[in-house]
């Protein structure tokens, strides 16, 4: 059923405030999703992992169906005033409904039919974070490592940016070199990419299993991993530029290496 709130220390808000802090959704083992899109994504993809949807009363009277749907799914929505939404929104421009995810606990595990492999070394901007997710869910790459100090993946920028592919692509967190070297054990070839590369990148021919890292977007891949690297390849610049968003090279690469 749909509950109305209004009072701010109700204990399913207090929640949701708590998630917008890189400690509480650690502690919680949740995080927040926001926007209409973003929820039909969720209803869709990952239904059994909503745990309570809230929206404002506006987009209650606005958007009752949706509305009703969520109910369906999850049986937790709560409907509060605007103004308290707009309290517990993380957007400049709130749409009115948000949910509260489980964060996916089954980690990527490459198999014998996995051929392209991301690596994220130290990117640390969400908005690239999430932007490189949801590249590699339109090229086609199998799934993604995230070294230690990577950004949250769950953070709510992050989130947004993926669009809805943090639903489906596959992660694996907390990676480390030895995550590695077991990649090199299973048969794939590591790519770093860096302005300092030997091969460039449309001379390169890919072998059939490869893993292609991309780098914190100010200091690189780091000592530690390109020590661990197959091939160092470039992408290919003229004009003044001394390097590329590292979204932007995550795609161009990921995109070359597909074909």
């Amino acid at each position: 059923m749909i509950n109305n709130i209004s009072a701010k220390d109700n204990k399913n808000l207090k929640l949701v405030r708590q998630l917008k802090k890189k400690n509480g959704r650690e502690d919680n083992h949740k995080f927040i999703i926001e926007g209409r899109k973003m929820v039909i994504e969720a209803l869709e993809y990952a239904a059994e992992d909503i745990c309570c949807v809230v929206v404002s009363d506006e987009f209650c009277a606005r958007e009752l169906q949706l509305v009703q749907n969520c109910d369906k799914v999850c049986g937790r929505v709560y409907c509060v005033p605007k103004s308290l939404f707009d309290e517990l929104s993380d957007t400049d421009t709130p749409q009115g409904i948000l949910a509260v995810m489980e964060q996916n606990t089954e980690e990527f595990v490459p198999d014998g039919d996995s051929s392209r492999i991301l690596i994220l070394d130290g990117v640390s901007e969400p908005g690239n974070m999430g932007t490189i997710i949801r590249t590699a869910e339109a090229i086609g790459f199998d799934g993604i490592y995230l070294m230690k100090g990577c950004t949250d993946v769950y953070a709510p920028k992050t989130v947004r940016s993926t669009m809805g592919s943090v639903f489906r692509v596959k992660l694996k967190n907390g990676c480390t070199a030895q995550s590695l070297e077991e990649l090199k054990n299973m048969g794939f070839s590591l790519i770093a990419t860096t302005p300092s590369g030997s091969i460039a990148l449309e001379g390169y021919k890919a072998p059939l299993k490869c893993a292609v890292i991309i780098g914190n977007e100010a200091h690189g891949v780091s000592d530690e991993v390109m020590a661990i690297a197959d091939t160092k390849i470039r992408i290919t610049m003229g004009g003044m530029a001394e390097s590329l968003n590292a979204a932007i090279a995550a795609g161009i690469v990921m995109h070359w290496l597909k074909k």
